[in-house]
């Protein structure tokens, strides 16, 4: 019984909107209740916020119906008192969410802190991408009026659940490699459906080629276009140099292949001269393509035959290796994460209290811990602060620091932002 005042606000919130001619906003009030099924204590609060936000819907309606009745010179208190009373209600149903009932169905240890604070800055990134977006950037909005709101909140609670299960260090590398995965599904499921003639699943009419080196040598080329651009660098300033391991969305094809081996062995010690070196003849191929006047076709197909490369050095070197060769040894942007990474306050640090075990060298694909980083206590240049080889360090002797928090603090707040830009993009994330 103690949910049934929340159902019947969500009807009424749904049925409001359905007389408002908003069917994306009425999927989004039938579909919040299943939010309780989480049983977690942060998705019963983001529950709460959600409904909060109706009550002032309701206010705002109240506002709207008040003038309107005024200057047609119509009486309006009686029915300010009843819709204020239904906000009311609205805003109360919620609460009995906080009656003991509930919590003895939630977990005996339940933080609130991580999954909500991805629900929270999630709906922060998202929100304004719904309101100021033209045309709409969440992908529902193209096919459904205001079903942009609908999406962006499937997408926070899918952020704080994520957050919430790397809340243990344990989950991560299991749990890592199948969301990133996922990922680069909808990513690359949206592309083949948008040139298969659904053009509203595509951002834009003007396409590029998914291979991630066109991020910088794109804008060289065409001498403008800096979206992705500024979309990367933003990410490494907030998180580092994770994009690598949890945004992009050709690099879990990398971590895939290379997976197919258990235990990853060495790459040549030239692996992060050559990285550069490519870095180096991409952007100067496409400073010099662009200069010389190059049509668009041309240098649609070296970006691809660049691009197929790179798929066949994880076929024929990832797998074997078990190394991430494609992310560590092909991408110039994998060298340009890194590096640029080294302007966040992110790192990855080793504490003396390490034993020198060897169990964290399986755990990372990144080519970043072999023993002789160990004994150095610093992960080598290609680490991307994907978190791996938290899950096996059997001492919590590896942990992420910031600045003035403690490791686990770092830990939650890092994993937090991951998780939130995580979903974020992929709502947004499309050519």
């Amino acid at each position: 019984m103690r949910y049934v005042p929340l159902i019947l606000s969500c009807l009424v919130m749904a049925a409001h909107h359905s007389r408002g001619g908003e069917p994306g906003l009425v999927g989004m009030w039938l579909t919040l209740p299943f939010a309780l099924l989480l049983r977690r204590r942060w998705a019963d609060l983001a529950i709460q916020a959600v409904l909060a936000a109706g009550a002032l819907e309701w206010i705002l309606t109240i506002e709207s119906l008040v003038g309107i009745r005024r200057m047609v010179g119509l009486p309006y208190g009686r029915m300010a008192a009843i819709l204020g009373g239904v906000a009311l209600f609205t805003a109360l149903s919620g609460l009995l969410l906080n009656t003991s009932g509930r919590r003895r169905r939630l977990p005996e240890r339940d933080p609130v802190a991580a999954g909500l604070a991805a629900f929270l800055l999630t709906c922060g990134l998202l929100v304004p991408v719904q309101l100021f977006m033209d045309p709409a950037g969440l992908l529902a909005e193209r096919f459904l009026p205001f079903a942009g709101w609908w999406e962006g909140l499937v997408l926070a609670f899918y952020a704080g659940w994520l957050s919430d299960r790397l809340r243990d260090p344990r989950t991560i590398k299991k749990l890592r490699p199948k969301v990133w995965l996922a990922f680069s599904l909808v990513f690359f499921t949206q592309l083949v459906l948008g040139l298969s003639g659904l053009e509203k699943l595509l951002m834009t009419g003007k396409l590029h080629l998914p291979v991630p080196a066109l991020i910088a040598a794109g804008p060289i080329f065409r001498g403008g276009g800096i979206f992705m651009a500024i979309l990367f660098t933003s990410s490494i300033l907030l998180v580092g140099p994770a994009w690598c391991s949890w945004l992009c969305y050709i690099g879990a094809w990398d971590d895939r292949a290379a997976r197919a081996r258990k235990r990853p062995g060495r790459l040549p010690r030239w692996r992060p001269h050559a990285r550069v070196g490519i870095g180096v003849l991409v952007l100067g191929a496409a400073f010099a393509l662009g200069r010389l006047g190059v049509g668009t076709l041309a240098a649609g197909y070296l970006a691809a035959a660049f691009g197929l490369a790179g798929v066949a050095v994880m076929v024929l070197w990832s797998r074997r290796a078990g190394h991430m060769a494609h992310c560590t040894a092909w991408c110039p942007m994998g060298w340009f994460a890194t590096r640029l990474g080294k302007i966040s306050p992110w790192r990855l640090k080793i504490s003396s209290a390490c034993t020198d075990c060897g169990a964290c060298t399986p755990a990372c694909r990144y080519d970043a811990l072999y023993p002789e980083d160990v004994l150095r206590r610093v992960p080598g240049e290609a680490c991307t602060l994907c978190g791996d080889c938290l899950s096996n360090c059997p001492t919590g002797s590896i942990a992420l620091h910031f600045p003035g928090l403690t490791p686990t603090a770092a830990r939650t707040t890092f994993f937090v932002m991951v998780a939130a830009m995580h979903a974020a993009w992929i709502g947004v994330a499309r050519l």
